[in-house]
């Protein structure tokens, strides 16, 4: 990869000023994403050092694995594109401070094109989110999970109920989605022509079974069955020894279902470790839930905040030719901090219906993207 990115940027008509900014925005990204992981890291880390203290293992191997876990989602959910704009306005305060705009500019260079290198980073960065949650995060989904969990009251998560194509509805508890296990589960199953129940299972766990010969399949453990006609009354079925029973129980049984583990790991939380491929299968399967659409869409547009961010923050900077590294940082984080908020709201409006899914996940990048273009129209006068 790093191979084809140095053939296309020798394509690339950079100058020797390009190059010039791109190595003093690595440096400020790197001393950047130093500073805010690190602060991210210990506020957290704080905030939950009692739960890290009742595990087992030793402390620091706790807390170690848990940022280790937690980084990756970090940076592809909410800090990435704010380190992109932070390193920029390092970038561009430090050549205000020294005076370097200037000769460039009088050379006859627009500031579009002495910033174009930046854009072309910002670029990078998209890429890289894109491929960190495309790649790493599906790779090491359980180990995040098994990190999360650390910082968590609670290693479980409880889903929602699932409705698959055999008119089950499936509720489960709780479930480990790093186990595939789940606890205290009811199954119900209605009439094909009716809306009363057929049959309800009740089970103390389900299990998720990959046999090396033949389908994968969800076990019933430890439970009982109860049977109804179309009137709602129960059937009675002929027990082991013989008499008719109205519960039938059972060591363990089968699950006739599609139902699948992604189902059961389709919260907001979970969601976030499937790839785009495995988060599209998901929606074709289960098109009801909104919140699936609206991470779909995300997918593609918050990435796009790398450029939307340094569209609204580097005019701020350029326009009063600003020399106070304070000053840029408050602008990138107040900008980055309103920005993550108008997308969360139009996220949670989505999940809710009161918004298209589409239209909760490009809203934020369509407004911002404007004012950005709008802002930095005619910085050069």
């Amino acid at each position: 990869m790093m191979s084809t990115l140095r053939r296309i940027l020798e394509r690339l008509p950079i100058r020797t000023i390009d190059r010039y900014l791109m190595r003093h925005y690595m440096i400020s990204w790197g001393i950047c994403a130093f500073a805010v992981f690190g602060l991210f890291s210990m506020i957290d880390g704080v905030s939950r050092i009692d739960r890290f203290l009742r595990q087992d293992a030793p402390l620091p191997l706790v807390a170690l694995k848990y940022f280790a876990g937690m980084v990756p989602i970090y940076f592809t959910q909410y800090l990435g594109p704010i380190l992109t704009l932070l390193a920029a306005m390092f970038t561009i305060t430090n050549l205000n401070k020294n005076c370097e705009l200037t000769p460039l500019r009088a050379a006859g260079l627009p500031l579009s094109r002495i910033l174009a290198s930046l854009f072309l980073i910002a670029f990078m960065m998209a890429i890289m989110m894109i491929s960190v949650q495309e790649f790493v995060v599906p790779n090491l989904k359980d180990q995040i999970r098994l990190a999360d969990s650390y910082g968590r009251a609670l290693d479980s998560i409880q889903p929602g109920v699932v409705n698959d194509s055999r008119n089950n509805l499936i509720n489960v508890r709780s479930y480990l989605p790093h186990e595939k296990r789940g606890q205290h589960v009811e199954i119900t199953t209605k009439h094909a022509s009716r809306a009363s129940s057929k049959s309800i299972i009740r089970a103390r766990e389900i299990l998720w079974k990959v046999p090396d010969e033949g389908e994968p399949f969800w076990l019933l453990r430890e439970g009982e069955v109860e049977q109804f006609d179309i009137t709602g009354l129960k059937i009675p079925v002929p027990g082991p020894d013989g008499t008719l029973q109205l519960v039938q129980e059972f060591s363990q049984m089968k699950l006739a279902t599609d139902m699948r583990p992604v189902d059961l790991e389709s919260s907001d939380r979970e969601i976030e470790y499937l790839s785009f491929r495995e988060l599209r299968d998901q929606y074709k399967r289960r098109p009801h839930l909104k919140h699936l659409e609206v991470k779909l869409h995300r997918r593609i547009a918050f990435p796009l905040s790398n450029f939307i961010l340094l569209l609204l923050g580097m005019p701020f900077v350029l326009r009063t030719e600003s020399r106070s590294v304070l000053l840029g940082i408050s602008i990138a984080m107040a900008l980055g901090t309103v920005y993550l908020i108008v997308t969360e709201v139009c996220a949670n409006l989505g999940t809710r219906g009161q918004l298209e899914p589409m239209l909760a996940a490009w809203l934020p990048v369509l407004f911002f993207g404007a004012l950005g273009i709008t802002l930095f129209d005619g910085i050069d006068e």
